[in-house]
């Protein structure tokens, strides 16, 4: 048997290593049978959205959508592909889910966060908190994980929020001119492309560059049917799909790449996330023995609601 030189073994393993992602990546967009696991993770994913500082992305990571959508995001705009079917199927069924998570939920939402807002945001703490061992489970399995980018994403999320805090006021420009509708792209691909990311909130980045009050102007102008609020939103819109697609593709490629490196990165995205929720409670509330209790039940039930969906997805499988 003839013996490969160090060129052609290291060609041989580039091959296996290609096959590989190719079978991986044909696994994650296979067909399959329609569910409602997809359409219940997007409710998750809009109802997060409706929430200052809890991350849509950290939604699809705990519902086992991160991989999957960031791959089928990137290969709908593949050239060649075999799966672009399946692909749209699994987008579009995230996007209804999103769709119903918010028109059902925003409401309720609205009057939980009023009257019971503490309550609501540890809610979410539990659900991510108590998510984690799954994700470090189910993400880094045959992977190293990294420290240092463990860290990186940890301070950068505590950045963030330092910088919120240290810029409350939100700037509100209404001059319609070119350089306006081009920065409205700009802050759009930004705020897309933290949107789906676990971790970061697409609001909190708002917050921070002082653009989510004008955004939010916009948004309430709609009902009076305000047609420059629609034109800014339009354009808005637009740098919003061009970061999620940016966003996914290069997602898509350093999970391909380096997934042990990005799972950690992310992993501190998340965990600082969780940590700093109770730095968004904006209404003030008295400290009573009832009133932690209730907090502690709510975070409790956050992490219970983590357990049976795990469970069930597990049973599923």
């Amino acid at each position: 048997m003839k013996k490969l030189s160090k060129k052609e073994k290291k060609k041989l393993k580039k091959i296996k290593m290609e096959n590989k992602l190719k079978k991986k990546e044909e696994r994650l967009n296979k067909k399959r049978k329609f569910n409602f696991n997809d359409i219940f993770g997007g409710m998750f994913v809009g109802i997060a959205n409706i929430i200052p500082g809890v991350s849509g992305g950290t939604m699809l990571v705990i519902f086992n959508l991160f991989d999957r959508l960031m791959y089928a995001i990137s290969d709908i705009f593949k050239k060649q592909t075999s799966t672009r079917k399946q692909s749209i199927i699994l987008l579009f069924k995230v996007l209804i889910g999103a769709a119903i998570g918010i028109i059902l939920f925003a409401k309720l939402l609205g009057i939980t966060l009023k009257y019971l807002e503490a309550e609501t945001i540890f809610w979410f703490m539990g659900l991510i908190l108590f998510s984690i061992p799954i994700i470090i489970r189910d993400e880094l399995k045959g992977n190293k994980f990294n420290i240092v980018l463990f860290i990186i994403g940890f301070v950068f999320i505590i950045g963030l929020q330092y910088l919120k805090m240290k810029n409350p006021t939100n700037n509100i420009n209404n001059t319609m001119n070119i350089f306006h509708f081009i920065s409205l792209i700009i802050y759009g691909a930004i705020s897309g492309a933290t949107m789906i990311f676990p971790g970061i909130s697409g609001s909190m980045v708002l917050l921070v560059i002082g653009k989510y009050e004008m955004i939010r102007s916009y948004i309430d102008k709609l009902t009076s049917l305000n047609i420059d609020a629609f034109i800014s939103l339009c354009f808005f819109g637009i740098g919003v799909i061009l970061g999620i697609i940016l966003s996914a593709k290069l997602t898509s490629f350093l999970l391909k790449k380096y997934k042990g490196g990005t799972v950690s990165l992310i992993l501190g995205f998340i965990i600082a996330s969780a940590l700093i929720l109770p730095f968004n409670i904006e209404n003030s509330f008295d400290i009573t023995t009832a009133k932690i209790c209730a907090i502690i039940t709510s975070f409790i039930l956050g992490g219970c609601v983590i357990y049976y969906i795990n469970k069930f997805q597990n049973k599923k499988a």
